[in-house]
């Protein structure tokens, strides 16, 4: 017996976009849900002298992301 094989192809990579406020990581999810479009959004932090300040890097995808559940 073998394992059901995802017919999907994988979404495409379209932008990606490095975002400094959350704001705008919210703006640019509600503009892919209109869209119709998938997004996977990372956060880092980045270094300047002392401080570190949190960032966003946003992946416009040509649709969901979707993770298999039994993958974990």
């Amino acid at each position: 017996m073998t394992d059901v094989e995802n017919t999907e192809p994988a979404p495409e990579l379209i932008a990606t976009h490095y975002l400094t406020s959350i704001d705008d990581v919210v703006e640019h999810l509600r503009a892919a849900s209109q869209l119709g479009l998938g997004v996977r959004v990372t956060s880092y932090l980045e270094q300047d002298e002392d401080v570190f300040a949190e960032r966003w890097e946003l992946e416009l995808l040509t649709s969901s992301p979707v993770q298999d559940p039994d993958a974990a």
